[in-house]
């Protein structure tokens, strides 16, 4: 995080700033999930969020890396209250990292989709979170600020952020709550997520194949 973020949460009351980020914290442990392959262990851990599709249904929407073709398409998903349940890849595109998941045992009082934002009114230097499971902690957050936006409407949304493995496929958020991004990968220290305009894109694509 940047030295004037540090200054203005400061400035703002520690103990007001963090009722508040752990309130956000919250809500979007909601709609997070954890993926777990058939490898197991820390390094077969990943995360997702839930995203809503047409009729009010949910589906999990990951990195692609965390789900590759190799491992299969059954995977485990781990709702926000520890009830896990099977699910499916139904699709995946490789180029933009992306992986469609469907798990239809998830109870409804666990099925939070995410509100979804737009990235690409999100200025460099807003401060963003991150939620997901760095090195198998479940729920972990991490705050910084937008460090640059994408160049072009298939660009990446880069924020000075720490991410560790665990945290691919879980979310980038504003300070509202709103989704703007899914955490993809570590380039030189910044966080890299796909914007979410460009995942709701692949999501309506991978509907409308099947």
């Amino acid at each position: 995080m940047s030295a004037a973020a540090v200054a203005a949460i400061a400035a703002a009351g520690h103990r007001e700033i963090a009722g508040e980020l752990e309130a956000l914290a919250s809500r979007l442990r909601a709609s997070t999930v954890r993926i777990h392959t058939s490898r197991g262990q820390f390094d077969g851990v990943g995360a997702g969020v839930m995203w809503r599709l047409p009729g009010d249904r949910v589906a999990i929407l990951t990195n692609y890396h965390v789900v590759p073709p190799g491992r299969g398409d059954d995977v485990s998903v781990e709702a926000p209250r520890g009830r896990a349940t099977e699910g499916k890849v139904v699709a995946r595109d490789r180029e933009h990292d992306l992986a469609l998941i469907v798990a239809g045992d998830l109870p409804s009082e666990h099925v939070r989709a995410a509100v979804l934002g737009d990235p690409r009114r999100v200025r460099v230097g807003e401060i963003v979170v991150a939620v997901g499971h760095p090195f198998g902690v479940p729920g972990s957050l991490s705050v910084g600020v937008v460090h640059a936006m994408p160049n072009g409407d298939d660009g990446l949304v880069c924020a000075d952020i720490r991410l560790a493995p665990g945290n691919s496929g879980g979310p980038l958020a504003t300070l509202d709550g709103a989704v703007i991004g899914i955490n993809c990968m570590i380039a030189r220290g910044l966080g890299i997520a796909i914007p979410a305009h460009v995942a709701d894109r692949f999501v309506r694509d991978a509907l409308n194949a099947t």
